[in-house]
């Protein structure tokens, strides 16, 4: 039960599957939209205390988004779209991407959004195993909507800091589009 009307059950958000959701958590991921849009958008990106993000535009106006598919959509309204992008297209395969030190789970969750927001046909699967090999996590991408789901570990449990696997279509343009956000977002000052 979700305790607020007790009718139900409370579901997390997919995002919040990739990393529990806390102001640092937020700040990340708020920190990654603001680069992956770029300065060129004119938008500024916030975390909102635990409570979601707040977007705003060059003349101040703001908007609360309570996750990153809704903060993508507010972008979307206001003619942003990540800074580079190109447009998912090609052969389906299934490709691993290698990101030197391991993944960052506000960098995928961030692109994940922005992909499912950007390019609404695309339907695409995503491996993510956990740098500590506790769990693998399978993001789908597809109809503009993002899930996640934790996958059951076999026997000898998931690969250990294992690369990122992308399928689908267009899944060698995903795979070199994700790298690049992880490039795009290590910085020094990061301390990534």
């Amino acid at each position: 039960m979700c305790g607020a009307c007790g009718a139900g059950r409370s579901v997390p958000r997919w995002e919040d599957v990739l990393a529990p959701p806390g102001r640092s958590v937020l700040a990340a991921r708020a920190a990654r939209t603001e680069r992956l849009l770029g300065p060129g958008s004119g938008l500024r990106v916030r975390a909102w205390l635990s409570a979601g993000y707040l977007l705003a535009d060059r003349v101040g106006r703001t908007v609360h988004a309570a996750d990153l598919d809704t903060l993508w959509r507010a972008a979307a309204e206001r003619g942003a779209r990540p800074a580079g992008w190109r447009p998912l297209r090609g052969p389906a395969a299934t490709l691993p991407v290698e990101v030197p030190g391991g993944w960052d789970p506000a960098t995928v969750a961030v692109w994940c959004a922005a992909v499912a927001r950007t390019e609404p046909d695309a339907s695409l699967e995503v491996t993510l195993p956990d740098s500590g090999g506790a769990r693998t996590v399978l993001v789908e991408i597809g109809a503009g909507a993002v899930r996640a789901t934790v996958l059951e570990a076999g026997p000898a449990g998931p690969e250990r800091g294992g690369a990122i696997l992308v399928g689908g279509v267009g899944a060698a343009g995903a795979a070199r589009h994700l790298m690049d956000c992880h490039q795009v977002v290590r910085t020094p000052a990061d301390g990534l």
